[in-house]
């Protein structure tokens, strides 16, 4: 899976945009891993949109170039209309990404919804899937609509282990092992068995692209909703743990009641959750809801109370907890959200602040809270300034140059051992306050230093 946080990053990015069909909602977090390397497709075409999340592995190249390769070729040609025409767009992109010389790989859960035409009927669902990530598909009162998939969803995943996919793997010259934990893995090393990249695992079999032991030929399926049901797209961090394909639509349909229709927040607590049941991994969760008055069963007020763009995503930076932050790569990976969100590490640590403060004594409040804020205060003491002051602000992007410069290490988290934990020779509170006292005691030996040479020369 590669590797660990000692803590997750639980902020999130939420994405929500939409056209006459359809408004999508998306959330992103970078849980446990040491970096974010999922990546998401929306195009909203005339009549037509295609939706899909990329879970990238080995690094986020293969993800991040492919969804933008997607992009590129579906603002130019449109939805491929064909299971022909979806299998090319995959074996060409894959074909592609090769040319770049760029490694890793990356899964692919993808669809392309079609509303009916002329109002009334059936929506269209085509299933483009390559990998262990999902499409699932929800009545608007959250009960799964069983597309006879992995645990009742639209999409199956492709794992080694699988009969059919094991034949391939076997026939195409590879062979599949079972590795530690009981996971069935490509050559003894890939659990998945489809997607893109991978082109370690791509080298025998052929001549086609298609028959190779791991291949980014997809596997297609067909559906028909109604416009009250919506779809979901998530990655297989949203699975790994004990979160099944019914909880999860559940939890979004009950959610997007509660709050006016907003398929972004749905996406979040999906993410949240997944943490919650033992995910271990990065989270992507995606949610297009369909046209139609009562589009996911909130009724007209959704439109009042859920503003989605139509021109582009709109973005939304949800600071999580910054207790890890004496960890260098705690530090990178919050970074990394902040800027995938559009924030900088200062304005996300000042929102952070506000929540934490705003929520103290209250029913609300957390269990780090006072861990979170003590993590704020003890090298520099208390913010300065007002609320929403150049002042505060100012303060916060000193806070912040302190902590990337790994001077809160031994902090409200206590000793997590070794060099990317807690105190020692260095780091720590007290190393901070040492320095700032060092610079200070030279500051004042240099003045007075100074002041005497020009004392003698003047007197001279």
């Amino acid at each position: 899976m590669g590797a660990a946080l000692p803590k997750p990053v639980c902020s999130t990015v939420l994405e929500r945009q939409a056209s006459k069909d359809f408004k999508v909602g998306l959330a992103e977090m970078n849980g446990w891993r040491s970096s974010m390397e999922d990546a998401h497709v929306v195009h909203l075409g005339d009549g037509e949109g295609y939706f899909g999340i990329l879970d990238g592995h080995g690094g986020a190249d293969c993800s991040a170039w492919c969804a933008k390769r997607l992009h590129e070729v579906l603002r130019e040609r449109g939805c491929p209309t064909t299971d022909a025409a979806a299998k090319k767009l995959c074996l060409d992109t894959d074909a592609e990404f090769q040319a770049t010389g760029l490694t890793g790989g990356s899964t692919a859960a993808m669809c392309v919804v079609r509303p009916p035409k002329g109002g009334g009927g059936v929506f269209k669902i085509h299933v483009i899937n390559a990998g262990d990530s999902r499409v699932l598909l929800s009545r608007a009162d959250g009960s799964i609509v069983d597309g006879g998939g992995t645990d009742s969803g639209l999409s199956t995943d492709h794992k080694p282990n699988d009969p059919s996919e094991r034949a391939r793997i076997e026939r195409c010259g590879g062979r599949v092992e079972e590795a530690m934990g009981g996971v069935h893995r490509v050559n003894g090393d890939l659990a998945v068995s489809r997607g893109f990249g991978d082109f370690d695992y791509k080298k025998t079999g052929g001549p086609s692209p298609e028959d190779r032991p791991v291949t980014a030929n997809p596997e297609m399926g067909h559906f028909e909703c109604g416009a009250t049901d919506f779809v979901i797209i998530v990655c297989d961090g949203v699975s790994e743990g004990t979160f099944t394909n019914a909880e999860v639509c559940k939890l979004a349909a009950d959610t997007m009641k509660a709050t006016g229709g907003d398929a972004a927040k749905a996406c979040e607590a999906v993410c949240m959750r997944a943490v919650d049941t033992n995910s271990k991994d990065n989270i992507s969760c995606m949610i297009v809801l369909l046209a139609g008055d009562d589009s996911a069963g909130v009724g007209k007020s959704r439109e009042a109370r859920t503003s989605y763009s139509t021109s582009g995503a709109k973005k939304e930076h949800k600071p999580g907890s910054i207790v890890g932050m004496d960890n260098p790569a705690f530090v990178k990976a919050y970074v990394a959200m902040c800027e995938r969100g559009g924030v900088s590490l200062p304005e996300a640590v000042q929102h952070r602040h506000a929540i934490l403060t705003a929520r103290k004594g209250t029913a609300d409040a957390q269990e780090e809270d006072e861990a979170e804020l003590e993590l704020i205060s003890k090298p520099m003491g208390e913010p300065v300034g007002a609320e929403g002051s150049a002042e505060r602000a100012q303060w916060f992007v000193e806070w912040a140059k302190a902590c990337q410069a790994g001077q809160l290490k031994g902090g409200a988290d206590g000793d997590e051992g070794g060099s990317s934990g807690g105190g020692g020779p260095d780091g720590g509170v007290e190393q901070l306050m040492m320095m700032s006292t060092l610079a200070h005691i030279h500051t004042h030996i240099h003045t007075h230093i100074h002041a005497h040479i020009w004392s003698l020369s003047s007197s001279g």
